[in-house]
């Protein structure tokens, strides 16, 4: 039996982008720097008590309880700044700035892999407990599995991290086979690497003794019967779309993180949380009480920053003008990008006016991609204002299974470019009015198939009501499109309900309603696989990307050993353009120079992860 020596080793080779220098200080900030200004030392002595008081992004507030997380709720606020501070994954990552697995967060020792990797041996650290003095057993990982596999069974939408094929369906069998130890038999070999960082951090172990039961008088059940994990997911699922009871229900009350909700407004999403007494982790909180205090735009919550009204808080783009008045007013400010990427989504399932089909053909996207002036639009003061940085593709170049080219645009801003493209292939491009298919047919220069003769290109862009970025981007690029004839309407929707709507798995009948839409971006995990995002059946697929060649490249990253494999998938998927790429912004954070604690604790705030539990007031 082998210990895994990835995340000992090789991910340690992962360049932590909030520890590169070359990033300017806030005042004279160089656009596409890698990092906005830089960490703090901490300081000051620290001492337990006290309250801070956290802003939230403008529509992001926590809708569900339960942290098997259907699609329609996910997102990097309900998953790293709710759930992670009251139950504690199985692997913790980022490890602060850099993106790796936390060993010292995560509730097991690293993974052993045996019998040609397909036994994978858990053992779980002595000292977690629940907060009612219950050990986190073995038992509690195997119940997450009996839950999300009973979640799927119910719809393939219940759980965001399900891709078709993968964890749990990879699993043969899990078993407690000792109170600390977790075995898992898996069905077919998987690459260790990527099956630890990208499989089992998205285990929760959740309370057994507390939570096997169909209903909340109801006894404890055996919850490897299938038809009990039904009952008790069905019952633990009503309880997680109840927002007006999770400060009250005995439920959720059993936390093994360092703190527990103790208050939710349902009315406004603002909500408070309590220092686990009982949390057993290698840092109990200093901080008694967090409040997480929701706004209705960027501009409200950045005048409660200058104000000083908040303790922590992120700062959009829009305001980067305004980050010396923000550290004259006592606050400490930093931004990295995370480890992800941004985009234009693309959905390949809308027929409305063609639109698939016209998606269908690569040089359509080539041409679009092409309107996209990602240098100008990082130095552009009403957009990014500096603060982000070129990424043309789903990892960023400081992944050590990148090749090197992975910065550089495969087809760069150039709107001359993109009309003779389209030129070339039939089409008529009537600058400012209504460019049209010329030559119809599936010859290499005419339209495509599928698209008739006198198609025009007509979108709908659905963006991020706030922050503002995200409106400034879709106006600058509908505007590129106009000057080529192709018509891209634009509007706003809030954050929630384009997850929620504009999504083809979690909305497949919605599908007809949006062509393109932009919210942020994705933030993966350690191992950069898109499985689950590009691949034809992944749940994480918003956009119905479909494609063969993806399907493969992403098939041998997961299941082969050679990190080639997953440097082919990137590139491949860098020029196959699912997506429109956009920068990828900076994430900046401002906190008040009362609060410190390790560094590491604010450095892997760019990635929307929180470790409120090492910081103080001085």
């Amino acid at each position: 039996m082998r210990r895994l020596p990835l995340l000992a080793g090789a991910l340690v080779a992962l360049l932590p982008l909030a520890a590169c220098s070359g990033g300017a200080t806030s005042t004279a900030q160089k656009p596409g720097a890698k990092t906005f200004g830089s960490l703090p030392a901490q300081t000051g002595t620290p001492k337990d008590g006290g309250a801070i008081d956290i802003g939230q992004q403008p529509g992001a507030g926590p809708f569900y309880m339960l942290p098997v997380v259907p699609g329609a709720f996910n997102s990097t606020f309900v998953t790293y700044q709710f759930q992670r501070l009251m139950y504690r994954p199985l692997y913790w990552f980022p490890q602060g700035a850099s993106h790796k697995v936390d060993e010292s967060l995560s509730l097991a020792a690293l993974p052993e892999f045996s019998d040609g990797n397909k036994t994978v041996t858990i053992k779980l650290r002595a000292g977690y407990k629940w907060s009612d003095g219950n050990p986190v057993e073995a038992d509690d990982v195997v119940f997450f599995i009996d839950l999300v596999k009973a979640a799927l069974k119910k719809s393939p939408a219940n759980w965001a991290d399900y891709t078709p094929g993968q964890f749990p369906d990879s699993v043969a069998g899990a078993e407690a086979t000792s109170k600390s130890t977790v075995t898992l038999k898996l069905k077919e070999a998987y690459n260790p690497e990527w099956f630890t960082a990208n499989q089992l951090t998205s285990i929760i172990p959740l309370p057994a003794d507390q939570w096997s039961r169909a209903s909340a008088d109801g006894p404890i059940l055996d919850h490897s019967s299938p038809e009990n994990a039904k009952a008790i997911y069905a019952y633990l699922d009503r309880a997680s779309r109840d927002p007006a009871t999770f400060a009250t229900n005995p439920l959720w009350r059993t936390v093994n993180g360092p703190y527990r909700l103790s208050g939710f407004d349902v009315t406004t999403n603002a909500y408070s949380m309590t220092a686990n007494e009982a949390y057993a982790g290698p840092q109990r909180p200093h901080i008694k009480t967090l409040n997480f205090r929701p706004f209705t735009s960027e501009t409200a919550k950045f005048n409660q920053l200058l104000s000083g009204r908040l303790t922590v808080a992120t700062v959009d783009q829009n305001n980067v003008g305004q980050v010396a008045a923000l550290k004259a007013a006592g606050y400490h400010v930093y931004g990295a990008p995370r480890l992800g990427f941004s985009f234009i989504m693309l959905n390949f399932k809308d027929a409305t006016d063609n639109v698939d089909k016209l998606y269908a053909q690569h040089y359509v996207r080539q041409a679009l991609q092409q309107l996209i002036d990602q240098p100008g639009y990082i130095s552009s003061k009403g957009m990014y204002n500096g603060a982000a940085v070129e990424s043309y593709g789903p990892a960023p170049a400081s992944s050590p299974y990148v090749s090197g080219n992975v910065a550089t645009a495969p087809y760069p801003y150039d709107p001359a470019a993109a009309r003779k493209l389209l030129e070339d292939h039939g089409w008529k491009v009537v600058p400012d009015g209504a460019t049209t298919c010329e030559r119809p047919g599936t010859g290499p220069s005419q339209c495509g198939a599928g698209i008739p003769q006198g198609q025009t290109l007509k979108f709908n862009l659905f963006y991020r009501s706030e922050p503002q970025l995200h409106s400034a981007v879709s106006t600058a690029f509908a505007s590129a499109a106009r000057k080529l004839g192709m018509t891209v309407t634009v509007a706003p929707k809030t954050f929630s309900f384009l997850i929620q709507n504009f999504n083809v798995p979690a909305a497949p009948s919605k599908a007809g309603e949006w062509a393109m839409s932009t919210w942020g971006g994705f933030s993966t995990k350690p191992y950069p696989t898109m499985s689950g995002v590009f691949d034809t059946k992944g749940s994480g697929n918003v956009g119905a990307y479909s494609d063969p060649k993806t399907d493969e490249l992403i098939r041998d990253s997961v299941h082969g050993a050679d990190r080639e494999a997953v440097q082919a998938e990137i590139e491949h998927l860098r020029t196959d353009l699912p997506v429109l790429w956009l920068p990828n912004a900076h994430t900046i954070w401002a906190w008040k120079d009362t609060l410190s604690g390790p560094a590491d604790s604010f450095a892997s705030l760019p990635a929307g992860v929180l470790t409120p539990e090492y910081w103080y007031l001085k």
